[in-house]
């Protein structure tokens, strides 16, 4: 922080301190890239890398705007302690929220005195303008996707229809981040950075917060600078993993036959991982991207129950997320199965079904979480006429409540099952996957990493189910040899 930024971007903590990677905030990121291009002096504190006290960045650099990357979660509360007490000490300083939350909960973000104007949807020209105009000393309500507050009242602008070229954006900022505290040892790569390189989701699904987005166009980088951004991490910071931290990363198979291409062409020593849906599975696809080094691919299973699939919309059924699990397995590449828990109206029964098709699914990683209803989402309108929910009504409460990774075991959950419940299972998730992982480490000798997971995932509550789980997995795989014989 060498000269004194007009805006000082905020990545609240939201992360662990016991030294793990952290992963880089890609919204900040390119948010500085297109402020600097623009002319305007712009710096990054991540409070996720560096422990010091975010008002003593402040207080040190005296910007005349602060920049919050505000995600639904546990650090909305981390957001208010640096809004309020930057807001208590330094008068004039204008406190801005972008991100997630604002964006769904623009009311409830601009009902707090520390907060002047709110960013909703996509920011980079958003937050131009503001800027502009607060560094000429003038104000400029025409904004679009801008919130404010005038005479206390409380002003929402339109979201703009139209939405920024990647393709023309200038690459994130990294040089204004610690870069060697984002690169993490994986079982695929033992440095491994996150690339982001699409917006938007060509999906409908009936839970996810984008339905609550007032925007929903996909677009992306294409393969030519998906590469340059590849080679430049590469060159710069000696990576040699890349995990393609986004949606739908393989929406345009087109975009993704010529990375493919450009990274066998160049004989680029990186190996990566993307997400994607069960219905973009396509074998030929995937022999072509293991030629190109990628080596995981995580896929939105979400439920083992036909009846819930439907209900969240997902596009798949059971039968074509067995089968597209089997594809991996006849390609060579690893898989991962991202499911969720406590929909509404979910029974024990279903979930049996949901652990029935995980026991049987021959994926690497298991991800759980358990479901919240985001406003704006067809789910959401379900849960307040059939389960009486409501948004609570505070942002301290909407930070609790909204937490990705665990709920308390008192919380409500939206599904026909107990609390309690869910979390044992979630938990029992998290301990097999442990072992799987474990077990990998072992035979590739990675012990670093096996101590790193060992230490993160491990639940000795679970481990008496992941044993049992173990068991049924080789009881399956009996039965089944039995019956090919």
């Amino acid at each position: 922080m060498s000269e004194k930024p007009d805006i000082l971007l905020i990545n609240p903590f939201s992360w662990i301190r016991d030294g793990s990677p952290a992963y880089l905030p890609y919204g900040v990121l390119y948010l500085a890239g297109y402020l600097r291009g623009k002319g305007i002096k712009v710096d990054i504190f991540d409070a996720n890398t560096d422990p010091t006290d975010p008002l003593e960045v402040v207080a040190r650099n005296r910007p005349l705007a602060l920049g919050l990357s505000v995600l639904t979660g546990p650090v909305i509360n981390e957001a208010l302690k640096i809004s309020r007490a930057a807001k208590s000490r330094f008068k004039d300083i204008k406190i801005i929220w972008g991100g997630l939350h604002p964006t769904l909960f623009p009311k409830y973000v601009l009902g707090e005195d520390s907060v002047d104007f709110i960013i909703q949807a996509e920011g980079e020209n958003a937050l131009f303008r503001l800027m502009d105009a607060l560094l000429k000393s003038r104000e400029d309500p025409s904004v679009r996707n801008l919130g404010y507050k005038d005479k206390g009242n409380i002003f929402i602008n339109p979201v703009e229809d139209s939405l920024i070229d990647l393709n023309l954006s200038p690459m994130p900022a990294w040089d204004l981040v610690d870069m060697p505290k984002y690169i993490a040892n994986r079982f695929f790569a033992s440095r491994v950075l996150t690339m982001n390189t699409s917006r938007g989701c060509p999906f409908k699904c009936a839970f996810c917060f984008n339905q609550g987005l007032p925007y929903q166009r996909w677009r992306s980088l294409n393969a030519g600078n998906i590469f340059k951004q590849l080679m430049r991490l590469k060159d710069n910071y000696g990576i040699n993993g890349i995990q393609f931290y986004e949606d739908s990363f393989d929406t345009d198979k087109n975009r993704v036959k010529e990375f493919c291409n450009l990274m066998i062409s160049s004989e680029a020593k990186v190996n990566w991982s993307h997400f994607s849906n069960i219905i973009y599975c396509d074998e030929a696809m995937l022999r072509l991207e293991k030629a190109a080094n990628c080596k995981y691919v995580e896929y939105g299973v979400e439920s083992g129950s036909d009846r819930i699939l439907q209900l969240i919309n997902k596009r798949q059924d059971v039968a074509q997320i067995k089968e597209a699990f089997q594809v991996c397995k006849r390609v060579g590449i690893k898989s991962a199965a991202l499911f969720m828990i406590g929909y509404p109206s979910e029974t024990k029964e279903e979930l049996k079904e949901t652990i029935d098709l995980v026991e049987g699914l021959p994926a690497h990683i298991l991800i759980s979480t358990i479901y919240r209803p985001y406003p704006g989402t067809p789910l959401y309108d379900y849960c307040a006429k059939n389960k009486n929910f409501f948004v609570p009504a505070t942002l301290e409460a909407q930070g609790e409540f909204y937490r990705f990774s665990h709920m308390k075991d008192g919380a409500c959950n939206m599904s026909f099952v107990s609390t309690e419940y869910l979390l044992k299972l979630q938990r029992s998730f998290y301990a097999k996957f442990a072992i799987k992982e474990a077990i990998l480490c072992l035979k590739e000798f990675n012990f670093g990493l096996i101590i790193y997971y060992l230490k993160r995932q491990m639940k000795p509550k679970a481990l008496c189910y992941t044993i049992k789980s173990l068991f049924n997995r080789l009881s399956l795989r009996s039965r089944d040899r039995v019956v090919n014989e």
